[in-house]
Order: structure tokens, then sequence, then C-alpha cells
């Protein structure tokens, strides 16, 4: 499809890296609240006298919101527009952690502010993912790389500003701070930057509509098998990965490492992640992308056989671990682009809203079942050899997707 730079492939990053930075901040917004839940859970505890589980049961919320709303979500920005749905998620997620500095002794209130959270995040698998997909052709796989990559900067900086605005001022601080910044850089940068899919600039068609862009309608994504191949792949390899990752920290105490090398062994995922979604964005632009997510997906076992092989190795683990977290950037960033090319710019909100039902899911069961697991055997192999034979079908599900549409000689007929 044409794009606003029709020249050399690096000319369209150079173009329209505000749209890309813009992007890639929303992710790291997206990720924020949930990544602050662990520097805020004992000083909240102290002061309010909660429960672990109470203070955790935000991050629930908004597992719960996601699996039900994510779909509906992604259609609301395909009818209404990118650019507006972004500014409101920015506004909302930016001011849900601004205003969680105020929270009284009123568990209700938590929730609140959580549902709100939870709410706006149900768009955000979508409304970063959206544009970068219409805008970009030919270094689309980078873009959507790069725009990802924001999850793991979130990662990697907000725990140590979080921690360190707490122990100087407490927890309180610590939430009007992140959110504060927040607000101060994506608000401005998303009312200047921020253009949606129904905005992208066309040569022949300047003022082209949502329902005009190339692309399938909804009802021909649901009724194509490669919905469902991408679905079940993504499902089946999250639950078994995030359970086992999500876990990690517990994972390698069982294995015989200290709490300390355990957790630095652990905390090396997020810039590992950064590095693979970076690199896949690379791989995907020259490779064909299901064949870079199969392979991806099968370099992930790499963690389940050497924690099942050299139980206590740290150095082995250590690179284990380092990894999969590559390859796991890989793999999400080319499930992301597959969506793109099969599917098009024109219902990409409603069919990859439906799709991200799967990490919804996977973030809020597969870890339950690791723990459940583990409370039934008192130990955590069930849950490592279960990611192996799941890892395997789903690299097996994804060789069975069939080319892509050309969208440009065979437009999708009005309707749907």
């Amino acid at each position: 499809m044409p794009t606003d730079t029709d020249g050399p492939p690096r000319g369209e990053l150079r173009a329209q890296w505000p749209i890309v930075l813009t992007a890639s901040l929303g992710v790291a917004l997206a990720a924020a609240m949930v990544i602050m839940q662990g520097v805020m859970m004992i000083p909240i505890e102290r002061e309010f006298g909660w429960t672990r589980a109470r203070i955790s049961s935000g991050a629930l919320i908004v597992s719960a919101l996601g699996l039900l709303l994510s779909a509906a979500a992604g259609y609301a920005i395909d009818r209404i527009g990118a650019r507006r749905i972004g500014i409101a998620v920015v506004v909302a997620m930016s001011g849900a952690l601004i205003l969680l500095s105020a929270t009284p002794n009123n568990i209700w209130y938590w929730w609140a502010m959580w549902t709100v959270y939870g709410l706006a995040a149900t768009a955000t698998s979508t409304v970063w993912l959206a544009p970068i997909s219409a805008r970009f052709d030919k270094r689309r796989g980078l873009a959507i790389s790069l725009t990802l990559a924001g999850t793991g900067v979130s990662s990697t900086l907000i725990p140590i500003v979080a921690s360190y605005l707490t122990v100087r001022y407490g927890w309180r601080a610590g939430y009007l701070g992140v959110g504060a910044i927040f607000a101060a850089v994506m608000i401005p940068l998303t009312l200047i930057f921020w253009h949606g899919a129904e905005q992208a600039p066309r040569a022949a068609a300047p003022d082209t509509t949502p329902a005009e862009l190339p692309g399938m309608t909804v009802r021909q994504g649901f009724l194509s098998p490669n919905f469902y191949i991408i679905v079940a792949s993504m499902t089946i390899s999250m639950f078994a990965w995030v359970g086992m990752v999500v876990n990690l920290v517990p994972i390698l105490i069982s294995l015989q490492l200290t709490p300390m090398a355990a957790a630095a062994v652990a905390g090396t995922q997020g810039l590992s992640g950064i590095a693979g979604r970076v690199a896949g964005g690379w791989v995907l632009d020259k490779l064909p992308a299901k064949w870079v997510v199969c392979g991806a997906t099968l370099c992930t076992l790499v963690l389940p056989i050497t924690l099942i092989a050299g139980p206590g190795h740290v150095p082995m683990i250590f690179a284990a671990v380092i990894f999969g977290a590559v390859m796991s950037g890989v793999k999400y960033a080319g499930i992301v682009y597959l969506v793109s090319r099969h599917f098009g710019p024109r219902s990409f909100g409603t069919l990859f809203g439906a799709v991200s039902t799967a990490p919804a899911v996977a973030a809020g069961v597969g870890p339950v079942l690791a723990s459940y697991a583990f409370d039934v055997t008192r130990s955590y192999s069930l849950a490592i050899w279960a990611a192996i034979p799941s890892t395997l079908v789903a690299a097996l599900l994804v060789t069975l997707l069939s080319r892509y549409p050309d969208f440009a000689a065979r437009p999708a007929p009005a309707g749907g």
C-alpha cells in the first residue's frame, strides 16, 4: 500500500519516527502500572495492612477486562480512529497513576483506579499498532518491533524511578512522579504527532476513510483459517511460556539458586526482550515472517530444556534466560507482523484485538496453573515440561499459514 514515503526503505522510518516514538512510549505507559506493583507492594501493605493478594487483585481486573473487551476496543479503533482513542488512553492511564497517589484506606478506591487503567488497557494492544501497520510497508517489521520495545524500556527504567521516589518520598510520590512524567511527555506527543491509520497520507486518496482502507473486513477476517491458526498458535505457546516466566524466580530458587541469583537472572529479561524485538523487526523485513516466527518459537525451547538438563548451573541458565527472552521478543513482533500482512489495516483493530485475548488469558491463567501444579506436586517440573510439547505444537501451527493476500490487486468488498 502506498505511504508518504515510497522511496528507499530507510526513508519510511526517517520520515515517520515521531509516530514510532509516540507508539513505543504508549506501550511503555501501558505496562507501567503492573510493573510498579512489585515496588509498591510492601509500602502499601505496611500503611494499610492489606494482604498482598488484595493489592495484586488490581492486575487481575486488567486481565479480566482485556479478555472481555479487547476485541470491542479494537472495533472502536477501526470505527472512531486511533488518534482519538490514543489520546483518551494516555489521559486515562496517566491520570489513574496520578490518582493512585491519593489512595485512602479503601479497597474500592484502589479497584476503581485499576478499573480505569484496565479499561484503557483494553485498547493498548491495538491503538499503538494499527497506525504502524497502515503507515509502514518496507520497514513495517522494524517499526512494529521498535513500538513493542516500549515494554522492555518500561520494565527496565520504571522500577528504578519508582524505587528512588518511594525510598526518598514515599510510595505516593512514586505513583505521582511516574504518572506526571508520562502525562508531561505523552500528552503533547500524542496531540502533536499521533495520527491513526484513518489519517495515513495517500497520494491518490488523501481523504480515505477507515472503511476504505485496504484489507479484510471483520467478517472476512473471522472466516479466514489464518486467523484461527494465529490465535491457536499464540494461545498455546503463551499459556506455557507466561506460566513459566512469571514464576521464574521461584522456579530458579527451587532449582537451588539463591534468591539473589534468581532475581538477577530473571531481571535480564527486560533488556533481552528489547534486543529480540529490534532484531526481530530487522529480520522480519528480510525473511518470510511465518518461518521467522516458527524458528523463534522453537528457539524458546532452550529455556525449559536447560532448566530440566542443567538445574543449578547458573551460567547456563543465565544464558538460556537471555536467549529465550530474545526469541520471545522476536516471536511476538512476528505475530503482530503476520496479522498486519494477512488482514491489512482496514479491520486491524478488531482482528488484532481479538487475537490479543490470547495473552490476556495467558497472563491471568498460565501463572495460576503453574502455581497450582506446584501446590499439588511440590515441584515446578510439570510446568516446565508442559512448555515443550506446547511450544512444538505452536511452531507447527504457524507453518500452516498461507501466503499473504494481495489487497492492492483484489480490494475487499464493502460491508462486514
